[in-house]
């Protein structure tokens, strides 16, 4: 412990095993929100305590933090959303249309608590049987785990080289795929009259899929067994180990399961026996002409995706906990149906965020070597189970029929509707797309950028990559994504880059270059030069009897030397600084004054530049004029309901000063009491009710919260 004394006598101690963590919350205080995923990286650098990101959505995370976050948020300008400030009493779920060619997400006989509606989806809170009726309705219904889920502020770049036919290798064998072949798979498994994940056959198929991988000549077939609701099902894993750098990975995939409105009779030979096909058929090709991939690839048959995309959820969490190396996955669900009538063979590539690169990559591979057309929508992310592989940070993309399948969970789903040179053309795109990433240079790993400090330099660094053809890596500088002014090829793994100008918002893009010129997908991150450093973020502080604990986030910059700490005293106007030499560890102690005080925090670069100050702390004595605690930042407040009209559901945000017991209750216009919101005690903190006036006519109501002496009511508006 190294202590500093200050010219008042008061001790500022400094305890560096606590540096640059957070400070844990209890899961009580936890509140379930969203956060753009363009903010995510900033958010865990300006809130005190963890973020916890539990699901990723089509352009925001649903993450789990404190209370005391939410106000450093709110100040910062994060558009968070609240979801629900009393999380994990029940289970979550994502339900989402069918298609995109359905009417509205209609809830017809089903009650459900919607927490948040999306452009195509809702965020559901209920039960397991709940979630199921969404299914048998033919919803698309995933459940949100407890479970923490990486994130990454990088995004991906397809090289400009790339999307040109390749005469070699990739053409010659992508012309051994059979519509014959694909037909026969898909006929027998067809004939199992049922694929029902909980039908007795289960195992039965997935021993059948098993076997048609052998006979393609693969040694490594293995059952991937888990539980779900009671029972085992298998996933099916074929594996071609690489030759050159085998802990690297691609996946192929499509579920082997299918779903009926008769469970009896639900043949799916879209749905998808045709995606277990390309599966199947890419592997024989690869066999059949002894093809030996640098990298290892994966072929598997998904179980229980009609449940909630079990299979792949099981299998992608245990990848991404055993911190595998998955370069890529390729999924293909219901490939096979096109109307006749048509003349267009359009094909949806779906475009996960981050993953861009590798949808654009397929779409550009399949007009090379096919007559399809790729058309690119970001529609069904969470109906198939690459969203299961998003889920956990790997890259993915996903193709499935334009022309969505009438006969789509139904007895009728036949192959006699299916077109099948349409889906051969699809498993050539699917097989020439995993040819060319077998060739291309891996993506590099870990890119980070940072502030040198100085107002004209930014350093990019990256971890290495095991590239056995490696030549070089070259570094793109922009001010726009995807378009570059400059580039630099380079063997080391850093570069710093000069000549920038202060206060614009640069994009740095890396990639690696093999020795026959290929060229990898390019990473991209963006940062700003500031020869001033950044305000600290994150300032939060906790009470002791006699003491008051500060702890900050370590600033971005790289030439950070230290920081001060600014304190003020009731009635003083001054803001005295504690320290005499900047401190190095982000927390600091001070001594406890039985008064008003204010604090601030610095950053001090090594040119002895000063930030501006952060975030100021107020720290109220016992008993103080506005009835807050000691060491409560919080104060009596009534904020109006969000949105306003709203249909059926609104959030009505307060925030209470002291601990008192709190009633938030709804009237109506003659004054009668319509419901009860809140009626308990509270600690000191920021809080959401949610009112969900589903039952309640349209009109103008009133909402009124009482604690202690404190008394507000607003007005609100339901409007259907």
């Amino acid at each position: 412990m190294t202590r500093i004394f200050t010219t008042f006598g008061f001790v500022v101690s400094l305890f560096l095993a606590l540096s640059q963590n957070n400070i844990a919350f209890a899961q009580n205080d936890e509140v379930l929100v969203t956060i753009p995923t363009s903010s995510c990286t900033e958010v865990t650098r300006i809130v005190p305590t963890p973020v916890r990101f539990y699901h990723r959505l089509s352009d925001a995370y649903l993450a789990g933090t404190s209370r005391v976050s939410l106000t450093h948020l709110r100040k910062r300008g994060i558009d968070f959303v609240i979801v629900d400030d009393q999380p994990w009493t029940e289970s979550y779920a994502i339900v989402a249309k069918p298609h995109p060619g359905k009417a509205g997400i209609r809830l017809d006989g089903i009650a459900a608590n919607i927490l948040l509606r999306g452009e195509d989806f809702l965020i559901v809170k209920g039960s397991l049987q709940l979630f199921q009726q969404f299914r048998e309705q033919g919803f698309v219904c995933v459940e949100i785990e407890r479970q923490e889920i990486p994130i990454d502020a990088t995004t991906t770049r397809l090289p400009k080289s790339i999307g040109e036919r390749d005469l070699g290798v990739v053409d010659s064998l992508i012309a051994f795929v059979s519509d014959t072949t694909i037909r026969n798979y898909i006929q027998a498994m067809q004939n199992f009259g049922t694929r029902y994940w909980n039908n007795a056959n289960r195992d039965s198929v997935s021993r059948w899929v098993r076997a048609k991988y052998l006979e393609s000549g693969i040694a490594d077939v293995r059952l991937d067994s888990f539980q779900y609701s009671g029972t085992w099902q298998a996933n099916v894993v074929a594996t071609i180990p690489g030759t050159v750098n085998p802990s690297a990975e691609f996946i192929v995939g499509g579920h082997h399961d299918s779903y009926s409105s008769n469970v009896n009779q639900a043949p799916g030979a879209d749905d998808n026996a045709s995606g277990t096909a390309a599966a199947l058929e890419m592997a024989r090709v690869l066999k059949l002409n002894n093809y030996q991939p640098a990298y290892t690839m994966r072929f598997i048959g998904f179980a229980a995706e009609e449940a909630g995309l079990r299979g792949s959820a099981s299998y992608a969490q245990r990848a991404r906990q055993q911190n595998r190396d998955i370069r890529a996955m390729l999924n293909y669900d219901m490939i096979a149906n096109r109307t006749q009538s048509s003349s267009d063979r359009d094909v949806y590539v779906v475009s996960y965020t981050g993953s861009e690169a590798f949808s654009n990559l397929h779409s550009a591979v399949a007009r090379a070597y096919t007559t399809i057309t790729p058309v690119l929508t970001t529609s069904y992310r969470s109906g198939s189970d690459s969203y299961s592989f998003w889920q956990q940070n790997y890259k993915t993309v996903f193709l499935i029929e334009r022309d969505f399948s009438p006969y789509y969970h139904s007895p009728n789903d036949l192959l006699q509707y299916l077109d099948m040179p349409y889906c051969r053309d699809i498993v050539r795109s699917g097989l020439a797309t995993l040819l060319t990433l077998d060739q291309m240079p891996p993506s590099i790993a870990q890119l980070q950028v940072r502030d040198r400090g100085n107002g004209t330099s930014l350093v990019a660094s990256w971890d290495s990559v095991a590239v056995l053809d490696f030549s070089a890596y070259k570094v793109y500088v922009g001010r726009l994504p995807g378009m570059y002014d400059t580039s630099y090829t380079q063997t080391s793994r850093s570069r710093t880059i000069d000549g920038l100008t202060e206060g614009v918002r640069y994009i740095i893009g890396v990639s690696i270059l093999d020795i026959a010129g290929r060229e990898g997908m390019i990473t991209e991150l963006s940062a700003i030069p500031r020869s001033v450093p950044l305000p600290p973020m994150g300032f939060f502080y906790r009470h002791a009897l006699q003491s008051l604990s500060f702890y900050w986030r370590q600033s971005p910059e790289i030439d950070i030397r230290g920081y001060n700490l600014y304190r003020r005293i009731y009635p003083n106007p001054t803001f005295i600084r504690l320290n005499t030499t900047p401190i190095r560890d982000t927390t600091a102690v001070d001594s406890l004054v039985i008064n008003t005080l204010w604090y601030y925090i610095t950053a001090i670069d090594s040119s002895g530049n000063e930030s501006a100050s952060s975030d100021t702390i107020v720290i109220y004595p016992p008993l103080a004029v506005d009835g807050r605690e000691l060491g409560s930042p919080y104060q009596f407040m009534l904020h109006q309901n969000y949105p306003n009209p709203f249909n059926p559901s609104t959030q009505i945000k307060y925030e209470i000063g002291n601990h008192n017991r709190v009633e938030l209750k709804v009237f109506d216009m003659l004054g009668r009491e319509v419901t009860t919101l809140v009626n308990e005690v509270k600690a000191p903190g920021i809080y959401v009710a949610v009112w969900n006036a589903q039952a309640i006519a349209s009109g103008m109501y009133f909402y009124q919260m009482k604690a202690g002496s404190f008394v507000e009511t607003r007005k609100l508006v339901l409007l259907r």
